[in-house]
């Protein structure tokens, strides 16, 4: 249930992102000093939405902060994420590993990993059969509170 309702929200960037964005285009790391692995930065309210790779213009927010995602920090390296309509937040365990965050879901489904833009933004990676979609970044951006 929870792994179809991430899959779904996540899905739509297949059709938003055009085929000729490269892997490239998109940062693998965080910035210098990023709280990689940590819970409280990514505690709050955040639109979501797709990138603009460099020399495009496909930059499009399909949640914003009227209706927010919300992550909930539920320990010092724990959340819960909850987009607008899932019934429950779905747990992830979060863990640092070169230069960003891996998210592991409670049920072992859909891991995700994430790389710190800014204190108030980062890519959100899906991955598959263990390996990260780099070519197709959701972006998330803190609502102001």
């Amino acid at each position: 249930m929870h792994r179809t309702n991430l899959l779904n929200l996540l899905a739509v960037g297949l059709i938003v992102i055009p085929a000729t964005t490269q892997a490239e285009d998109f940062p693998r790391a965080g910035y210098e000093g990023a709280p990689n692995g940590l819970a409280a930065p990514f505690a709050g309210n955040w639109s979501l939405g797709f990138p603009e790779p460099e020399g495009t213009i496909v930059s499009t927010t399909t949640i914003d902060c009227v209706e927010p995602v919300r992550i909930e920090r539920t320990g010092n390296a724990s959340i819960a994420f909850k987009t607008p309509g899932m019934p429950t937040p779905v747990p992830f365990e979060l863990d640092e590993f070169e230069g960003r965050t891996t998210w592991f879901p409670a049920d072992n489904s859909q891991t995700v990993v994430t790389v710190w833009l800014t204190d108030d933004s980062f890519h959100f990676y899906t991955t598959s059969m263990g390996r990260v979609d780099w070519t197709n970044p959701s972006l998330m951006k803190r609502c102001d509170d």
